[in-house]
């Protein structure tokens, strides 16, 4: 039967840190959010209601999200900055 090798033991959180900076020290330090992960929101309108957003958000050159976003921002709810963001992706050319 074959045997496995031992394994090395992990670095601490600071033995990664201080690898890290001395492997790469240009690289700037990775954003890591673990529970604040995107999901998705599914709302039954009206068209006259859709209608309104799409040209507002037209008019102001925002996506309806970012509409939606700054409106619930506006009346106090905490809106996470990643949520005003326009993430569209763009067409290459």
């Amino acid at each position: 039967m074959k045997t496995l090798k031992p394994r090395a033991g992990r670095p601490t959180a600071e033995e990664a840190l201080r690898i890290a900076s001395a492997e790469a020290p240009a690289l700037p330090p990775a954003r890591v959010m673990v529970d604040d992960r995107p999901s998705t929101l599914n709302l039954r309108l009206r068209m006259s209601t859709i209608n309104a957003l799409t040209a507002k958000a037209k008019a102001e050159g925002l996506t309806q999200k970012q509409v939606v976003c700054l409106a619930l921002a506006a009346s106090g709810v905490p809106v996470a900055p990643a949520d005003l963001e326009d993430r569209t992706p763009r067409r290459k050319t």
